[in-house]
């Protein structure tokens, strides 16, 4: 392939995987807890210095730069505003590196998204279905025939005993991976959170911490990468192709 067909197919490439990443972050703009995603991209060498054939900064022909790749994307973990809801079992947390605890199965995974609600049976779940674990490390249960009360803290009580969400810590935010649905799962241990350092709040949510005016600026930037890159293509092939022309008619 002409090296100025492979650098412009790179770089269209590139463009796509933002595009797939920017798109992605505009759908959850509505997500409570969600957190974007950043798309990671890499300037790459020559394949002649990839493979060892030359050294870098040797100034020949064959050292100039070997268009871009793509990285594993980057989560930011900023904080999303803060909605008063009235609902007394939506949890939020005014920080932006504890995570409630849930179980899924025999999985247990974090969450930012604390809207959380009691099922028929008195189990307090997340909108999927997934069980709320409680500081003891026990789905958090009540008596749905009973009165409850839930308070500023997110402490829950009812008949006397009282319950409340486990909030983690995890060592480094780089430990974390996603794992759909909004969830993240731990690649190393967590910490539970001190009770003087909890900041739960009940009767809100954290919303989404995208940006979508910001969002949207590059992804409509990223579209036009896209498509110059393209016309970058097929603007070489037209060259080539001439060219090949030529030559064959003399």
């Amino acid at each position: 392939m002409p090296y100025g067909i492979y650098l412009s197919a790179a770089g269209a490439h590139v463009q796509n995987h933002r595009l797939e990443v920017l798109s992605n972050n505009l759908a959850n703009i509505n997500t409570p807890g969600f957190k974007q995603t950043f798309a990671v991209l890499q300037s790459r060498h020559n394949k002649a210095i990839e493979e060892g054939m030359i050294s870098p900064n040797s100034g020949t022909l064959a050292d100039i730069g070997g268009g871009v790749r793509i990285q594993p994307t980057e989560t930011s973990f900023e904080q999303g505003p803060m909605e008063r809801t009235g609902n007394r079992t939506d949890f939020a947390m005014n920080d932006t590196d504890s995570f409630f605890v849930i179980q899924r199965g025999d999985e247990q995974f974090l969450t930012r998204a604390g809207g959380f609600v009691f099922n028929s049976s008195g189990q307090l779940t997340t909108t999927n279905g997934d069980l709320v674990l409680s500081t003891e490390g026990n789905p958090i249960q009540i008596d749905p025939s009973n009165r409850y009360d839930v308070h500023e803290d997110g402490t829950i009580r009812q008949n006397g005993a009282a319950t409340a969400p486990m909030v983690v810590r995890p060592q480094n935010l780089g430990d974390l991976s996603r794992a759909g649905d909004n969830l993240f799962k731990p690649l190393a241990e967590t910490q539970p959170v001190p009770p003087n350092e909890r900041a739960v709040v009940s009767g809100f949510l954290e919303r989404s911490a995208v940006n979508p005016t910001m969002a949207m600026m590059e992804l409509i930037e990223a579209s036009r990468a896209y498509e110059s890159n393209l016309r970058l293509i097929q603007h070489q092939d037209q060259a080539y192709g001439n060219l090949i022309g030529r030559i064959l008619k003399e």
